[in-house]
């Protein structure tokens, strides 16, 4: 394997040293050498500080199955990257000029109200994105509440559903505000907008979005979390989704706050007994692959995601949120092993295509 061609998988500077002491994390990098021997390339990892662009080479760690542990390397510079960090940085910025579409995924603007401005040019995707609108005025909450029950207010960058608020309307002109911090409370117009001023809410950098009303698992409201990823053909692909269900009637589905991962066959057949749940998967799963295809016009080296799907009562899917780095383990959590590892290979897989067509995407010099 050592004359195979290098793949490299750039990890956080944090995250790379517990995956070489062996520590438990959410990255299983070792199956990126299970899946690279299958595809006849050698994964490298390394972090940004092992990136020495002037000489064209990064210090790294493979996998030595002999000795069973990671080992020191340092050798020239992959000529496929896959990128497994959300920093940015001037180096980064360099390796993604000098790479181009070779190193997946580049940097990408993940303010919400950026993204929802790009996938509300398609048609095709409009009736499937929540109204959403920047909060920076009082007067747009109230706006968006005329015509939807409940809304949510979150950050425009952010995740794991961190510093959301709730605003559902009582329908006499009272509102129930559950803050991010602190409890909830039943108040009046007036009320509610010097409570979103306190809270510091009224800026851009918090959206105000419409409540989609989740179908139930057991009581419980759901989502599906749905991996999208380029594989052996370089073309977009679906390796896996599983539900993710709130606790009690919370409405954050996120794993991270106390939901879980069930399997998402399971979840739909319940929400859904009288219709064939393959049928509405069928539908998450067109909307995931059309969402991915457009922000790729934007982002071409676009090629990875994890996006959060909800189906409403009535079985039609609803874009949530699209996450440039699917922290995968919600698949782990709900028993789909065979997902969980395809979200390892298909990128493998996809490295091995882009050094199948260097001529098209030029060599490095």
């Amino acid at each position: 394997m050592r004359n195979q061609p290098k793949i490299g998988i750039l990890l956080g500077t944090s995250l790379l040293r517990k995956v070489i002491r062996g520590e438990p994390t959410y990255e299983k990098a070792r199956i990126y050498y299970e899946y690279g021997v299958k595809n006849g390339v050698l994964p490298i990892l390394f972090d940004h500080r092992g990136l020495d662009l002037k000489k064209r080479q990064v210090r790294g760690f493979v996998w030595n199955p002999s000795v069973q542990r990671y080992v020191l390397t340092v050798c020239s510079l992959p000529r496929v990257v896959h990128k497994r960090v959300l920093i940015r940085s001037p180096k980064l910025k360099a390796l993604s000029r000098l790479l181009g579409r070779r190193l997946f995924n580049p940097d990408i603007n993940r303010n919400k109200w950026r993204i929802h401005h790009l996938l509300n040019r398609n048609p095709c995707l409009q009736p499937h994105l929540p109204a959403t609108l920047r909060l920076i005025a009082s007067t747009q909450g109230l706006k968006l509440l005329e015509r939807y029950p409940i809304v949510f207010i979150k950050p425009a960058i952010g995740s794991l559903g961190r510093r959301i608020s709730q605003i559902q309307s009582t329908g006499d002109h009272h509102y129930i505000f559950r803050p991010y911090k602190g409890k909830k409370r039943l108040l009046s117009k007036i009320q509610l907008k010097r409570a979103l001023a306190e809270q510091h809410l009224i800026n851009r950098h918090f959206l105000i979005q419409q409540g989609i009303s989740l179908a139930k698992y057991h009581g419980s409201p759901f989502d599906l979390r749905v991996s999208v990823q380029k594989g052996r053909k370089g073309e977009w692909q679906i390796s896996g989704e599983t539900a993710k269900v709130a606790q009690g009637k919370r409405n954050l589905t996120n794993l991270s706050q106390s939901g879980k991962a069930v399997p998402a066959p399971t979840v739909l057949s319940h929400a859904f007994p009288k219709r064939n749940p393959q049928i509405i998967l069928q539908k998450v799963r067109r909307l995931a692959l059309e969402v991915c295809r457009t922000l790729e016009k934007t982002y071409p080296a676009f090629a990875d995601a994890g996006l959060d799907i909800g189906v409403d009562q009535q079985g039609h899917p609803w874009l949530i949120e699209v996450n440039f780095r699917d922290l995968r383990y919600s698949f782990h959590s709900a028993g789909e092993y065979a997902m969980f590892k395809n979200t390892y290979y298909n990128p493998m897989r996809y490295a091995k295509y882009l050094l199948s067509q260097s001529v098209e995407i030029g060599d490095l010099k």
